[in-house]
Parts: C-alpha cells; sequence; structure tokens
C-alpha cells in the first residue's frame, strides 16, 4: 500500500514539475516575442521635444524615437525599424502582424507636424470612449476604445482604402467622401460618415500576430498610448 501511495505521489510530483516547466518556458518565450509600447502625441499643436514612440521588443534594448528636425525623420529609424513588429516573418512578404492603422498612429510622433496636419487628426472622447481618425495619402484609419480607453488590438481599428486619387500636387479626397463644401485637398474635410471602413487586423496568412489591450487616454490634448502586444 505504502508503495503505491509512493509511486502516486511521484506521479504526481512529476506531473506539477512538467507543468511548472512548460509554464516557464512559455512566459519566456512571450517574454522574448511580446512588444512593450509607450507612445505620447500632442495633437493639438508642434510637440518635437516632447513627442516619442518608444518600443521594447523582447529583452532588446528598448528603442526610443521622436522625430529629428535635422534630418526630418525619425530620430532611431523606427519608420523602418518597427517593420520586426508589423511584419510576421521576413518584411518584404508584408504579412501583417498588427494592424495598418495603430502602426500608422505610432509614427505619427515621428512625423513632420506639417504632415499630421495634412492628415487631418482627430481625436474625440465620447463618455471615456476615444475614437482616433486621420487619412494618409489613400488610406483611411479609425481606432476605438472601450469607455475606459482600452484598446483591443484585434477589433479595434478599422480601415477604408483608395478614398482619395493622386495629383500632381498630392492627394485629393474623391468626391463620394468628400463634406459637403469641403475642400478636397485637406483631409480634415474627409466625410467619415461615408468613409466605408472594415476591419483592420492582422493577416489571415501570417505565421503569427499580436493580441493584447492597450491602454489610451487624453489629457490637455496629449493623447498617451501604453501597453504590451503579446505575440500569438
Amino acid at each position: 500500500m505504502k508503495k503505491s501511495v509512493f509511486v502516486l505521489s511521484l506521479l504526481f510530483l512529476t506531473s506539477v514539475l512538467s507543468f511548472a516547466s512548460g509554464a516557464a518556458e512559455t512566459t519566456a518565450a512571450s517574454a522574448a516575442t511580446d512588444v512593450k509600447i509607450d507612445f505620447r502625441m500632442n495633437i493639438a499643436k508642434q510637440d518635437y521635444e516632447a513627442n516619442y514612440f518608444n518600443w521594447t521588443l523582447g529583452k532588446q534594448e528598448t528603442v526610443q524615437d521622436k522625430f529629428d528636425a535635422v534630418s526630418g525623420a525619425s530620430l532611431k529609424g523606427s519608420t523602418k525599424g518597427f517593420n520586426v513588429v508589423r511584419y510576421a516573418g521576413n518584411a518584404a512578404d508584408k504579412k501583417a502582424a498588427i494592424p495598418a492603422a495603430l502602426r500608422s498612429l505610432f509614427l505619427l510622433p515621428l512625423s513632420d507636424w506639417k504632415f499630421v496636419e495634412e492628415y487631418g487628426l482627430q481625436v474625440t472622447n465620447t463618455d471615456g470612449a476615444l475614437t482616433i481618425r486621420f487619412a494618409r495619402k489613400t488610406t483611411a484609419y479609425e481606432l476605438k476604445t472601450d469607455n475606459k480607453g482600452n484598446f483591443n488590438v484585434l477589433t479595434g481599428a478599422k480601415i477604408a482604402k483608395d478614398i482619395t486619387e493622386k495629383t500632381d500636387t498630392g492627394y485629393v479626397i474623391k468626391s463620394e467622401y468628400l463634406k459637403a463644401g469641403g475642400e478636397p485637398a485637406k483631409m480634415s474635410d474627409l466625410d467619415w460618415d461615408k468613409v466605408p471602413l472594415k476591419a483592420d487586423t492582422f493577416a489571415p496568412d501570417a505565421a503569427y500576430h499580436y493580441e493584447g489591450t492597450l491602454k489610451f487616454a487624453l489629457k490637455d490634448s496629449v493623447l498617451t498610448v501604453n501597453g504590451t502586444l503579446n505575440r500569438k
């Protein structure tokens, strides 16, 4: 009887240790592939010194980036460097791992303010729920949170392509998406009620993608985003 109890105890202990080992391996793997986000953007005025986009992939060194007025580009090259998160696997294959709207938002603090103004960036707060909208080149983007500022990476973003036409001087809003009496060259005159927004998420054939909840907050015209993108 004692021998049977001993065997059962040993099997139980082995099972517990195996489970603990598996959990530890999963945690370690997540720590190596998850992405921490720290974002700040003044949406009302030029604020190059205070705006930033910091991101950390796994245990790698944090990329602390902002707009470099001298070069007219991002200081640490996140416009291209963040592609390691933006795409699953080889960036050349362009298999999106996160919503295009989210990636485009992250790059706003790294952009010249004149371009941000051209994108018609707007952030509204409705009982705590934030809606961020902007349009860049031929595409319109929308991101929405719940009334506590929580943004679901899988369901919170939307996108509409081909809402503008390219001209010799830039991009103009197509007539069917333009506000009544609006100026086609001003993205702020985009009629969002007419924009055919669709779900914006990861590519269905991507080898992996990111999930999670990011915390959005708006205070004194400063938009902040913090949290972790979990690789799945």
